[in-house]
């Protein structure tokens, strides 16, 4: 029952998360129509495991509902954007971002979707480059020793990008293969001279190994696999690039550099090899050889937005102005919708006084990307140099919705005359605050925040690892720790979070974040620690009192907590949650009529708190008094939310308690419709159709409450029914039905 209680408990992440600034969300928009459009285009198969999600700058977002489809959807990708586009009449997205997620309505038969989902993938995978779910790692090996041919591997790189499809299979470890019959067999085949190429069985069990290393996003155990993986297969640029991009990720910039530097002797020209070294040479400002690196990708790739863009931002370091500006409009050239390729030439032409192309440029990206905050703002100096007040003043206005506390951009509206001339750039002075305007060219991160807008999270990891690589800021680490915890990786945002508070060791802020990062690690005491530190650097600060209570009761020092959130209260005496969670707390320590008090306090601050409705109504009827009144606060709670199953389970005990049984069961049946199997529930069904002498039915939901009571052990949110309890029912039930 306590589990219906605590269903309106505040977690401490959610507390914690809120605690920090974040950025308002966009606005929903109606998808009707791009929903319909993409039903026409895919087709009723690929219909029933997509739903179309949102549009963000001309980027549509799908959700699907297993990562193995991406493969097959991202082959559609171009088709799909130009047929919504032509059916539109003009360009409306130029993006498609698949996001695994759950679909809304799924098709209810399972069977018929398995048997569509069956068809797609096997007209999509063919030979090789498919392999079966649940097949285990024994039988694969086992298969490849009596298949020691070479088989397209690189092939299957094309299912790892952005780590759309794995394998699921886990082993705590990797095995030495070397006298395994595979690998004999392998090396006699060889031996023999035959003529066929025999690909080590040892390289399939390690590319394996890193398959399912990324799927977890273990980066560095990926990379120590693909090492393995190229000393027994030299002959694959793409598990080099692998290994040094696994290595990139895990911020072993040093390692990456290494490993690049040897596929090089193997790999000369590969574009991509050269541009990952490229990018790291410039990092070390070692701008020469980075030059060359891009150089080379150009020679091979001519069409490569990045290397234009990568080596004009070079050029730029070294003070080439001009050569900058030529390889900026290279990029405009090979990607004429390319936003970064329009703003970074508008530096140029800043810079060189030409401030009317400047605009043009400008104008030209933010039609492409509206929230690219930096044109923004160039563009409003740009109208303050050319004389144009009133269009600087709505540039800067446009700035402040969407960053309200920039001081920089508040000084400039104040400083700002409603009559201006055009400034003179022939001079020093204009030539000092232009540089001072641009300052470097960040463009990894402006890269990076394009990808992790479009939810690319992994490519955006890999363009903030290489501006950490040139100098650890804050802004950078902050991302890091954010994209690691996006990837499920906890462990490696808080080490980025203790670089962070080792710069600022007195941010409060960031003690708050890295409490955080420390619960969602299921690190309970320093989560508690950094937030004590907290509350001594801010003492009247009540969401700090607030969040570390529920530190506390994470670890079940409940006098404690109720200390913290009384303190809480002493400082923000109207928050109705800060009630309803100390009224809980009280309650878990036997001062129940102290916790009614809390409670009605909740409900007197806020009426329309359905889960202080709730626990009040549950308080009476344990008490087994008012149980007309605990009724009236369980309609009240059920009138907001009319399909919280906790609630009907609690209306149905109430009822139970009032010698109602018929009508306890009847809300009871309700409330198992919207829950999934609980054992406190199933526990009630058992008592109430005792109660009923439906013994049979009460011995059977009995023995299914103690099955799920003892699989949920060692779950520690709510209690649990007594198994020895339970136990004891279950008897009583056979004996009343011996008897009858």
């Amino acid at each position: 029952m306590n589990r219906t209680k605590r269903k309106g408990w505040t977690s401490i992440r959610s507390v914690l998360g809120g605690s920090l600034t974040r950025p308002d969300s966009e606005d929903p928009q109606s998808l009707a129509w791009y929903d319909f459009q993409w039903k026409l285009i895919v087709g009723e198969d690929l219909t029933a495991v997509t739903q179309v999600n949102k549009l963000s700058a001309k980027s549509l977002f799908v959700t699907v509902s297993d990562k193995k489809w991406f493969p097959a959807l991202k082959s559609f990708r171009k088709k799909i954007i130009a047929e919504i586009n032509q059916s539109a009449g003009s360009v409306l997205i130029s993006r498609i971002v698949f996001q695994e997620g759950t679909i809304v309505n799924p098709v209810t038969d399972d069977t018929q979707v398995a048997r569509k989902q069956y068809s797609l993938e096997q007209k999509k995978i063919k030979g090789t480059e498919v392999m079966a779910k649940d097949e285990s790692l024994r039988n694969i090996l086992d298969r490849i020793s009596s298949k020691l041919q070479i088989a397209p591997l690189a092939l299957m790189l094309l299912f790892v990008s952005n780590c759309t499809t794995l394998p699921v299979e886990q082993s705590s470890g990797n095995i030495d293969l070397s006298g395994s019959y595979a690998v004999r067999a392998a090396e006699k085949m060889s031996a023999k001279q035959t003529g066929v190429a025999v690909r080590d069985p040892r390289s399939y069990y390690h590319y394996l190994m890193a398959l399912n290393e990324i799927r977890h996003h273990q980066f560095g155990k990926a990379a120590d696999n693909f090492r393995k993986l190229v000393e027994f297969d030299k002959g694959d640029s793409q598990f080099y690039r692998q290994l040094a991009m696994n290595l990139l990720r895990a911020g072993k910039v040093d390692d990456a550099y290494k490993a690049l530097e040897e596929s090089l002797h193997h790999f000369p020209a590969n574009p991509e090899l050269n541009m990952m070294i490229g990018d790291i040479l410039d990092g070390r400002e070692e701008y020469e050889r980075a030059l060359t690196h891009y150089q080379r990708v150009i020679q091979t790739e001519p069409g490569s937005a990045r290397a234009h863009l990568l080596r004009g931002t070079v050029y730029e370091r070294l003070k080439q102005f001009d050569l900058a500006a030529d390889m900026y409009q290279q990029v405009i050239r090979v990607e004429p919708r390319n936003p970064l390729g329009y703003h970074y030439l508008a530096r140029m032409d800043i810079l060189s006084g030409k401030l009317k192309d400047a605009k043009s440029h400008l104008s030209q990206t933010l039609e492409l990307r509206p929230n690219l905050l930096q044109s923004r703002e160039f563009l409003a100096w740009v109208w303050e140099k050319l004389g144009n007040a009133e269009e600087a003043a709505r540039e800067y206005k446009i700035l402040l919705k969407l960053d309200p506390l920039n001081k920089k951009i508040h000084e400039r509206i104040t400083g700002m005359k409603d009559s201006m001339t055009p400034v003179d750039v022939d001079t020093s002075q204009y030539r000092l605050a232009a540089e001072d305007l641009l300052g470097e060219p960040k463009v990894h991160m402006r890269i990076g925040a394009v990808y992790y807008e479009q939810a690319l999270y992994l490519k955006a990891l890999d363009e903030f690892q290489l501006i950490r690589a040139r100098k650890q800021t804050k802004e950078v680490l902050m991302v890091l720790g954010r994209v690691y915890e996006i990837l499920g990786r906890v462990d490696k945002a808080i080490e980025e979070m203790k670089v962070l508070l080792e710069m600022e060791p007195k941010s409060v802020n960031l003690m708050v974040y890295s409490a955080r990062f420390y619960s969602m690690n299921e690190q309970p005491e320093e989560t508690i620690r950094l937030l004590e530190s907290a509350v001594k650097i801010e003492p009247e600060n009540d969401t700090l009192h607030h969040s570390l209570a529920l530190a506390y009761m994470s670890v079940d020092k409940l006098d404690q907590a109720i200390s913290k959130i009384q303190k809480a209260i002493s400082l923000n005496e109207g928050k109705d949650s800060y009630y309803f969670e100390l009224g809980a707390l009280l309650e878990r320590t036997g001062q129940f009529e102290l916790a009614i008090q809390n409670m009605k306090r909740s409900i007197e601050l806020n009426p329309m708190h359905s889960n202080a409705h709730n626990f009040l109504g549950y308080m009476y009827a344990i008490q087994g008094k008012s149980l007309d009144k605990a009724i009236g606060h369980l309609n009240k709670a059920l009138s907001i939310q009319p399909r919280n199953g906790y609630f009907l389970d609690s209306l149905s005990w109430i009822y139970f308690k009032k010698g109602e049984s018929q009508r306890a069961l009847d809300e009871l049946k309700k409330a198992m419709v919207y829950t999934s199997p609980d054992p406190v529930l199933y526990s009630h069904l058992g008592d109430i159709h005792f109660s009923l002498k439906n013994y049979i039915e009460a011995g059977k939901a009995w023995k299914t409450s103690l099955f799920l009571t003892m699989e949920k052990m060692d779950d520690t949110d709510g209690e649990l029914p007594d198994p020895k309890d339970l136990e004891k029912k279950i008897r009583e039930a056979r004996e009343f039905l011996n008897k009858n």
